[in-house]
């Protein structure tokens, strides 16, 4: 016979086995750790590449040329003055192609060459000294002056151009994309003509009259200054 102090006992034992089995859950459920997944590695293969930045440049350049093509006179000073347009690489290096004009008293070019400058000190962001060095072709012509003024006809033929060779040095100032710069530099210009000469003939009453090819290498120091957009 049930008796109410059996049902109270069995209510007892059903409470204390409900509280055990909720304590056993909350000890499980305070002792779980959370396992992260491995992370994937990033592969060198699979890291952006950083690309030099490049951009497009241009100068317009001008100054003089001293120098002498017979230095027992004197030095002469003449203009200088070229366009070049290419492109920046990163932060230093510069190259292009670039359209002169030279003058050499007696003697005018237009060069055409190649160029490339790199900062020593300094980059496009900044001021900077840089080096530059063209090379490259120029086309010749005479000039009728001095004691050549009242030539009727030109006193050389076969005229043609050789290798310009142009290394500068200068600093350049920065002003926004604006860029002024003013270099000292060593220009060689070579050109090649044929001149009337004059032999002796003994068994003759007269001077004969001959040709010689003459090749010219025309040694000036630049003085410049050039402004330039970025």
């Amino acid at each position: 016979m049930i008796t109410l102090k059996n049902i109270f006992l069995i209510a007892i034992l059903l409470t204390n086995v409900a509280i055990g089995k909720a304590q056993e859950y909350d000890a499980d459920s305070i002792h779980y750790t959370h396992i992260d997944k491995p992370r994937k590695e990033i592969r060198k293969s699979e890291e952006p590449q950083l690309t030099k930045k490049i951009e497009y440049f241009f100068n317009v350049q001008s100054g003089m040329l001293v120098g002498c093509n017979d230095c027992g006179k004197s030095k002469d000073y003449t203009f200088s003055a070229t366009s070049i347009h290419g492109i920046t690489i990163g932060q230093k290096l510069r190259a292009g192609l670039g359209l002169g004009f030279d003058s050499y008293q007696n003697w005018q070019t237009l060069p055409l060459f190649a160029v490339a400058s790199w900062d020593l000190i300094g980059n496009k962001n900044k001021n900077a000294v840089y080096l530059q060095l063209a090379y490259g072709w120029a086309h010749p012509w005479f000039i009728h002056d001095g004691i050549y003024a009242t030539y009727g006809a030109d006193p050389f033929s076969s005229i043609n151009g050789g290798k310009m060779i142009n290394p500068q040095i200068g600093y350049r100032l920065r002003y926004y994309n604006l860029k002024l710069s003013a270099a000292i530099g060593y220009k060689l210009q070579r050109i090649t003509y044929t001149k009337p000469g004059y032999g002796y003939c003994p068994a003759c009453d007269f001077p004969q009259s001959s040709v010689d090819d003459v090749t010219q290498d025309m040694n000036r120091v630049q003085l410049v200054m050039s402004v330039g957009w970025k």
